[in-house]
């Protein structure tokens, strides 16, 4: 981890009704992200690999996070060159599936909200608002209806996510 950078995490994440994407897209400046992300054998909390794109922008990441508590991890990152990318998939952990997902990022009230849809969920998806600290406070878009907090759910985690999928149980 000597050549990643360091940050803490903090996150508020939620389970929510399908999102009205055509609505969020029109009333906000919608950044979309088509993402694979695949899981590494680990000795240090959770690492993983993940595709992201944007048009014809992908960009390759490794990501190590050390769990504090639900909401909250240090996470190690670094930039990978795609043959990198390709290079690190032979570590994936058998024990779990890659993970797609749509991922919508946008700002409301001054936080950066990631709404993430994944193809094994017609009714549900995931929001993600990113905190300053623990007292920050945060508001939910009236477009979105929110079925429960998940912060401290660990079978929302995408690495647990990816478990299930591996195992069928999704």
């Amino acid at each position: 981890m000597n050549d990643m950078k360091m940050q803490i995490e903090l996150e508020k994440k939620f389970l929510i009704e399908y999102p009205k994407l055509n609505l969020i897209i029109q009333k906000y400046s919608v950044t979309e992200y088509e993402i694979e992300q695949i899981y590494l054998l680990s000795e240090t909390g959770s690492r993983r690999i993940r595709k992201r794109k944007n048009g014809e922008n992908t960009v390759y990441i490794e990501t190590v996070k050390v769990r504090i508590n639900g909401s909250k991890c240090y996470e190690y990152e670094r930039e990978l060159s795609a043959e990198e990318y390709e290079n690190c998939k032979s570590d994936a952990d058998p024990k779990k599936a890659p993970v797609y997902k749509t991922r919508y990022v946008f700002l409301y009230k001054n936080k950066i909200m990631e709404l993430d849809v994944y193809p094994f969920w017609k009714d549900k998806a995931v929001l993600e608002i990113e905190l300053e600290s623990e007292e920050d406070e945060y508001f939910i878009p009236e477009e979105i209806t929110v079925i429960e907090d998940v912060s401290n759910d660990s079978k929302y985690k995408n690495a647990q996510l990816a478990s299930a999928l591996k195992n069928g149980k999704i």
